[in-house]
Order: structure tokens, then sequence, then C-alpha cells
């Protein structure tokens, strides 16, 4: 792997850009709108295609200085499959780390068509696509959630992501579906990471964790770190695969309780330990009626009010693991 595509820029996109520099491999970030201060290179027809490398601090070219690798800003909607190809030009892989607002009706409209294009774009230029992939899809799953685990999704946005990883096995691009549980890291964002949301960042403003979930039951945790390092683990395992392949990997994972990850925070932070206060799942459901998150995450109680246990395989094993208490020291 010599160069790649990052679809999205987000708290997993990141992260493998920036793991993806330090191993010297030249990164291009595809955003469908250029943020702010940040110069990009734009899409077909979109004007200018003189390349341009940027930093998020000061809108100069973003190198890694020990061995030169950039990353290159291209602006693409990823749904377009003809700005798509042209970002994915030249690239050895993609890692698509695109996705929508956290709404099943939306995710049901825009991700089966964006998989689609994404993967109709790898198949095109013979290249593999990763995907990060949730526990969603096997939330009603008895036992821990391996890599042979069968797909028991319990609501609707489990049975969306179940299609998008059926519709992956079909399709004659290379790919990948990297799960992982719930997300800590520099990079996890309170609106995505609920560690972060509702243990971390109360805790560290002087106030009680509160979690829609039991929090004496094993909860499946993934490090940020660990789940890019998985994604580029995976695109080196699908070099040498016939061509069609789809293999679904664990990242690297551990499952403390949400009451151990109140309890380092805590810890870490020298104040007095409070147990979390845990909502039961009657309070989710009437915040339901007023806001949307709130009723897709009571949809998901099995994950939340059960034992929620990611049991890796080999490919994670091999990759080693970093420790969760390290993930929640990076978002204090």
């Amino acid at each position: 792997m010599k160069s790649a595509l990052v679809i999205g820029y987000g708290q997993i996109g990141s992260e493998i850009a920036s793991q993806l520099t330090t191993a010297g491999i030249h990164v291009a970030v595809a955003t469908r709108s250029a943020p702010a201060a940040v110069a990009v290179t734009a899409a077909a027809g979109q004007g200018s295609t003189a390349p341009a490398y940027a930093d998020h601090a000061n809108g100069t070219d973003r190198t890694n200085r020990a061995n030169g690798a950039t990353i290159a800003r291209v602006q693409a909607d990823a749904s377009d499959p003809e700005q798509l190809l042209e970002a994915a030009a030249g690239s050895d892989v993609i890692f698509a780390c695109v996705h929508a607002p956290y709404d099943s009706r939306v995710w049901a409209q825009v991700l089966p068509h964006l998989d689609k294009t994404i993967m109709d774009a790898a198949a095109e230029l013979g290249i593999p696509v990763i995907f990060p992939e949730s526990v969603y899809a096997f939330a009603g799953t008895p036992g821990p959630v391996t890599e042979s685990s069968p797909f028991a999704p319990v609501e609707e946005k489990g049975r969306i992501r179940q299609q998008l990883m059926e519709a992956r096995l079909e399709h004659p691009a290379t790919s990948a579906s990297v799960v992982a549980g719930d997300l800590l890291g520099t990079t996890a964002q309170p609106q995505t990471s609920v560690v972060r949301m509702c243990i971390t960042a109360p805790i560290s403003k002087g106030r009680r964790a509160i979690v829609p979930a039991r929090s004496d039951v094993a909860h499946g945790i993934t490090v940020i770190e660990d789940l890019a390092a998985a994604m580029i683990g995976a695109a080196q395992l699908l070099e040498d695969v016939p061509a069609g392949t789809h293999r679904l990997l664990i990242a690297p994972s551990s499952n403390p309780t949400l009451g151990e990850i109140a309890e380092f925070t805590h810890e870490h932070l020298g104040t007095r330990p409070r147990r979390p206060l845990s909502l039961p799942r009657w309070t989710t459901r009437a915040a339901g009626i007023f806001e949307r998150s709130m009723h897709e995450l009571n949809r998901l109680a099995p994950i939340w009010y059960s034992p929620c246990v990611i049991e890796p395989g080999p490919f994670a094993e091999d990759l080693g693991t970093t420790d969760w208490r390290e993930g929640v020291r990076q978002m204090l």
C-alpha cells in the first residue's frame, strides 16, 4: 500500500489518516464540503484540480516530517460516482469512514446507495474498500459477538447494518467490515461516544455520570487507534485475495462495565468516586417521544441493559489491544 483514500474525516477517518502518514503512506481525504480555513483539491466540475495539502491548524502542507507522507484534502461527494472515482484514482485502498445522522429513517434512505457507490468505485478501480462496523446487527446475540456470529438484529438500525454487510458479501468489490464496540480515544466525539458524553465529560466537570444503561454489566469497548490499526490491517489482509472477497473482522476490544469506566475516571482525576446513575429503560422511551436519538438508543436496549461482550479473534490478537483505561486517559 503506497496511497489511500479516506472518505470522511471524523473520529475514525482522522485517526486512520494519521496512522497511514506515520507509516509513509500518502493519503487523500475526501469530504463533501471544504472545512473552514482548510485548502482542498476541487473535484470534477468544481474548479481547479491542482493538488493542495492542508493542516487544520494553519492551512499549510500537512506532512509527516520523518518520511514526507502527506494528507491531501479532496472536496468530493461520496454518493456521486464520478466525483468518487476521480477522488480514488491512484489509490491502493479506500477507507469508507463516512456516515449519516443517528436516525434509522435516514440510514435506510442514505446508506445503501452510499455503500453501493463506494463499492462500485472500488470494483471499477480494482482496489479493496474497508468499512468500520458496529455491533448493531448482532444486538440479539445471546453470547459474545465473534467473527462467526450469525446476524441477530433487534431493531431497524441493526437490520440496516445487516443488509449493508450482506450487500458487501454479494458485491464484486473486495471489502472488509471491521466490527468495533463503543469508541474511546483522543478523537472520540461526544455526539457519537456514549462514554465521553455520559461518563468522562460530566465527571470532568464535577457532575455525576448518568448512563442510559446498566452500569454493572460487561460492555464492548474499542479504542479508536485500535480500530484504525485494524482497518489498515484489514486492507493489508485483502491485498492478495480473489476479487469479490468480503471479510468480517473484529477490532481489538475489551469488555469493562460502565461502572468500572466511571470509577477509573474518578481515580484518574482524583475526585470522590460516585457510582453512575443508571437510568431505567422507560426514561429513554419517554425521552424518545421528543428526541429522535433517545428513541434510537432505546430500541437498542439489549446492548445497554444486558451484557454486550465482544470476543476478538486471531486477527485482533495479532494486532494487540490498547488498555481501555488508556482510551479514557486520552479523552480526559
